[in-house]
């Protein structure tokens, strides 16, 4: 299957150089930066599916991580499999394990990067690639999975979007382009959301009224679309939000007489059973602010908040947070129970 079969001449130009170093085997490492919706996991399908084909007689591994497996990998596996159904290898490829893709006796194999994750033991033959790279811990990539390449000098392609500048994507990013000032081999392709708007004209319409809506600076839109890191090192807000939202009032612990308070919890989740939390582990938040009915005015109907208390759990598991915020909201802010 042609890798520029029916797409944009950027997917092309990624497929045929991570091809040739498959081809010739060179050990490259690529870097894939493409804004979201572009076109990034059409590219790795393809280029699975092409190498699946191509080596069902003689075989050998392609290796596919995420930095889950659920839903992440499970994605990559559902648009390969629909990749080849589409192809004259329909019927003759099957599934194994529920995370193995076959064709003959080549196979493309996905794991999960998470850090708690058992990945030891497997090789990547033809080609070792990463998803969403810039959420991949380092020690996790360079001690397991960056090792799967070294017995076949397997080619390796990190895809993602950027987002602090200390990323494995952006660090690996930096020493290709490096590399590139050096030999003039192309190894990091950058495709922003205008150059995949000049494929099409209704991509261009949503994310042109999303910068209208959030404006060039906003993390989301400066990472995702603009392919740019955050700046101020990573904040979700600039200097100049966090400014704003400072208060002075001072922290509380228990409510105050006659004061009414509001609570905010986001759920995340926890570490395994006997397993401690990974360094970047998402957490539980639970936050309690004060009514400000001081700031009730005829242009502003509703009262201020006055974000009072901030209590975090990281890796914790549920059941432990559960009985800790039934007693933090029953007993210390006297939660009370409407309808």
């Amino acid at each position: 299957m042609p890798i520029q079969e029916q797409v944009r001449s950027y997917q092309v130009n990624i497929g045929r150089a991570i091809l040739r170093s498959v081809r010739d085997s060179l050990g490259h490492t690529f870097t894939v930066e493409i804004a979201r919706q572009g076109g990034k996991n059409e590219v790795s399908a393809r280029l699975g599916a092409h190498l699946l084909s191509t080596h069902m007689k003689d075989g050998g591994n392609l290796i596919k991580a995420a930095p889950t497996f659920s839903p992440q990998a499970r994605i990559s596996i559902d648009r390969l499999k629909e990749r080849l159904r589409r192809s004259r290898w329909q019927g003759q490829w099957e599934m194994e394990a529920g995370h193995v893709v076959r064709l003959g006796q080549a196979r493309q194999v996905f794991l999960s990067a998470e850090p708690t994750a058992n990945v030891l033991g497997n090789t990547a033959h033809l080609l070792l690639e990463m998803d969403e790279a810039q959420g991949i811990d380092k020690e996790k990539y360079y001690k397991e999975f960056r090792p799967m390449a070294a017995s076949t000098n397997a080619t390796t392609v990190l895809y993602g979007t950027p987002w602090d500048g200390q990323t494995l994507l952006e660090e690996t990013r930096e020493l290709n382009l490096e590399l590139e000032r050096k030999d003039g081999m192309k190894r990091h392709f950058s495709i922003p959301w205008d150059v995949v708007a000049d494929y099409n004209e209704l991509y261009r319409t949503y994310v042109d009224g999303e910068r209208q809506r959030m404006g060039e600076d906003h993390p989301f839109f400066r990472t995702q679309y603009l392919l740019l890191p955050v700046a101020g090192g990573g904040g979700l807000f600039s200097t100049a939000q966090q400014a704003q939202l400072q208060g002075w009032h001072p922290r509380q612990r228990q409510p105050s007489p006659g004061g009414v308070y509001v609570a905010g919890l986001d759920v995340a989740g926890g570490a395994p059973e006997g397993e401690a939390a990974a360094p970047r582990q998402d957490s539980t938040v639970l936050t309690i602010g004060e009514l400000d009915f001081s700031s009730v005015n005829e242009t502003t109907r509703d009262p201020g908040i006055l974000v009072v208390e901030h209590l975090v759990w990281r890796g914790t598991p549920h059941h432990q947070i559960m009985s800790q915020l039934a007693d933090l909201l029953k007993n210390v802010w006297r939660w009370t129970p409407r309808g």
